[in-house]
């Protein structure tokens, strides 16, 4: 029985080691701060996580990755703090600072995007100013473009480019979006239902005329055949 129970015990603190260890981490350089960092964050352990972003801070005060961890961090983070806005801003600001000391990093400009949609959703949902909100979703996105014009190839930034443009109203280019992820990474996550959802409001903000501009002129041209042919009969008899 007490055999049982050693193991037992040795199993839950192997078990223990596993899940904490990124929490005990005691990296020695910024590098190892900033991956103990991302794995912080996605564990959702996003105060633990921005610690070990500030920690390879004051080891490299200008590393970009350092940077644009703390405004992922933020950014994911907003939601659970007293003031989501304030945060959200803390976010960008940090988005900056990553983007003025490395502006050829897709992942940055990304992350920035996602940043700016938080804010313009949060005007546009809490604060109910579109106009405000408006501007931050074409800054949002600038950024995807800006992430593209960097990596063409990078599914991600495509996917969110399209989301993007649905949600400002341009739904037949967020489409053309969705297809390029789907030419990219056919298996990117909820990519069908996006493209699906994209396709039934480009339906919707098409015109009809433009939309069935095919059968229209099939059927004008129908029209004057028949006229024609009327005319034509009647002058004979």
């Amino acid at each position: 029985m007490r055999s049982q129970s050693f193991v037992l015990a040795l199993l839950l603190f192997a078990v223990c080691l596993v899940v904490l260890s990124p929490a005990f981490a005691d990296p020695t350089d910024a590098a190892g701060w900033v991956a103990a960092g991302q794995s912080l964050t996605a564990a959702g352990n996003y105060s633990a996580g921005e610690l070990a972003y500030k920690q390879a801070l004051i080891l490299d005060p200008k590393n970009a990755d350092a940077w644009n961890g703390i405004a992922d961090v933020l950014n994911r983070a907003h939601k659970y703090t007293s003031d989501p806005l304030a945060t959200m801003q803390m976010a960008l600001e940090a988005s900056n600072q990553s983007l003025a000391l490395n502006a050829s990093s897709p992942i940055a400009w990304i992350n920035r995007g996602q940043i700016l949609y938080n804010i313009g959703y949060y005007y546009q949902d809490q604060l109910k100013d579109p106009a405000t909100a408006n501007m931050y979703y074409n800054e949002q996105l600038d950024a995807f473009n800006q992430a593209i014009s960097i990596d063409p190839n990078n599914a991600e930034a495509w996917f969110n480019k399209g989301y993007a443009l649905c949600g400002i109203g341009r739904c037949t280019e967020g489409v053309a979006a969705f297809k390029k992820v789907e030419a990219l990474d056919p298996s990117y996550p909820y990519l069908q239902l996006n493209l699906a959802q994209a396709e039934k409001l480009a339906g919707v903000e098409t015109p009809f005329y433009i939309q069935y501009a095919g059968e229209i002129v099939m059927a004008v041209i129908a029209i004057a055949i028949a006229v024609i042919w009327y005319w034509a009969v009647r002058r004979k008899y």
